[in-house]
């Protein structure tokens, strides 16, 4: 149907156009970056602890910020190359590269975020700690303030990566800033929220029920909760949870999270009256997916992924809901598990810090961007105009835009070559002809 004279040009998925047309777009990449964006400055870690301090007087203190990984080896053997540019801290570019509708024209569209920090490859699991979790172990160790630090992202752009180097350095510098020999006192608990329920990573993954307790928080019912007496312990209890938890080798990574994973320490000071303690709750949550990644998966994994995506948007739903009605409630997932459970961490008073984890492939672009906009629904950030057709609770309707966010501005970069595209498609039909696969 067709011939390599007549139709050098084809209607080509996003990725392998990106792969097919790689020198032209990663040229122009290039050319922006050394045009229009500098340098990443690296953090202000007492400006990050400051800035921190302020908002915790406000109604619920969320700061969002970003961390992406590099690009592997793997991938740039395959084709793909950077698409992402972190520029002065706070700000992250997304360069999508893409077709015209006539398959010919080749765009980028350069997509700036701005958020609280912005975390480049060069960054170390140290710095990240200290800009943005090393205030929350010292507020949980000092205060009765809930601390929380919730990881976001897509499968395989680093969030397991990240929580276990930051639970590390938090089972260290916890107990420095303790005295477990006065009457200090640690206790941890570890639960999941998959597909099947809520679990007890500490009891050998044994089932809980979600009950409300007398201050109107909910529970999961029963939990184990540990005593811990030192760093090495706390380390020991991260360890065995992760060990029990729910992974599985999906169409992007080897051993994908398949749950929601809820670590939560509290604190009571021997100097404080009993029940003003403080906490530090570790979310690391199971990855968005996407159905290109998951189209080899069999019924279990369609169905876990599945409940994955659809936990996720309740738990942006809430949030969405949080700042346009003040309620943390799901329009779109009711009371679902995880917001149940992640309610205490969005009330007033709490302190909250997303870090979201992004990949700088080129074939995870759109993974990228619904990340990042998710991540802007999370700061708060709005647009003008509503969502159509949904409505909150005063009867207005909501007004954060679900699926926009960040600003775009489309370069335009070239032609396709068209002899060169012929001779790649002559090339590929003689292949398959050599392989037995024939040429229709």
């Amino acid at each position: 149907m067709g011939n390599s004279e007549s139709q050098p040009i084809r209607n080509v998925d996003k990725r392998t156009a990106r792969r097919d047309n790689a020198l032209q777009y990663n040229q122009a990449i290039w050319n922006y970056r050394a045009d229009v964006l500098g340098p990443l400055q690296p953090p202000d870690l007492a400006e990050a602890e400051l800035a921190g301090d302020a908002a915790s007087g406000s109604s619920a203190s969320v700061r969002v910020c970003i961390r992406r990984r590099p690009i592997f080896s793997h991938e740039v053997r395959a084709g793909e190359f950077d698409v992402l540019s972190c520029s002065a801290g706070r700000s992250i570019v997304v360069h999508d590269c893409r077709l015209r509708p006539d398959c010919r024209n080749l765009i980028i569209n350069h997509t700036t975020f701005e958020f609280d920090r912005v975390f480049d490859e060069a960054m170390s699991s140290d710095t990240v700690y200290a800009a943005e979790v090393a205030p929350l172990v010292r507020q949980a160790a000092a205060t009765s303030t809930p601390g929380t630090v919730l990881m976001y992202g897509q499968t395989g752009s680093g969030k397991t990566f990240t929580m276990f180097a930051l639970q590390q350095r938090v089972a260290a510098d916890l107990f420095a800033a303790l005295d477990v020999a006065a009457g200090d006192a640690v206790s941890a608990s570890y639960v999941e929220v998959g597909s099947t329920g809520v679990r007890d990573l500490l009891h050998g993954g044994a089932s809980c029920q979600l009950l409300t307790d007398a201050s109107g928080e909910v529970q999961p019912v029963p939990v184990v909760e540990v005593r811990v007496q030192g760093s090495a312990g706390l380390q020991a209890l991260f360890d065995y949870g992760t060990g029990v938890r729910a992974t599985a080798a999906t169409g992007v990574h080897d051993a994908s999270s398949r749950s929601h994973a809820i670590f939560r320490l509290s604190v009571q000071r021997a100097s404080a009256a009993a029940g003003d303690a403080g906490s530090l709750t570790l979310v690391d949550l199971a990855g968005s997916e996407q159905r290109i990644d998951s189209d080899q998966h069999d019924a279990r994994r369609a169905r876990e992924g599945a409940a994955i995506n659809a936990s996720l948007l309740a738990l942006k739903d809430s949030i969405v809901t949080l700042a346009t009605d003040g309620q943390f409630r799901s329009t779109a997932g009711g009371r679902h598990p995880l917001t149940q459970l992640l309610r205490a961490s969005f009330e007033p008073g709490s302190r909250t810090t997303v870090l979201a984890t992004v990949s700088p492939s080129s074939k995870d672009t759109e993974h990228t961007l619904n990340t990042l906009r998710h991540a802007c629904v999370m700061h708060g950030q709005q647009q003008q105009g509503a969502q159509p057709g949904v409505q909150g609770a005063t009867g207005g309707q909501l007004g954060p835009v679900y699926i926009r966010g960040g600003q775009t501005e489309t370069q335009h970069v070239g032609e396709i070559d068209v002899a060169a595209a012929r001779k790649r498609l002559m090339q590929e039909e003689a292949r398959r002809a050599g392989d037995g696969q024939g040429v229709f």
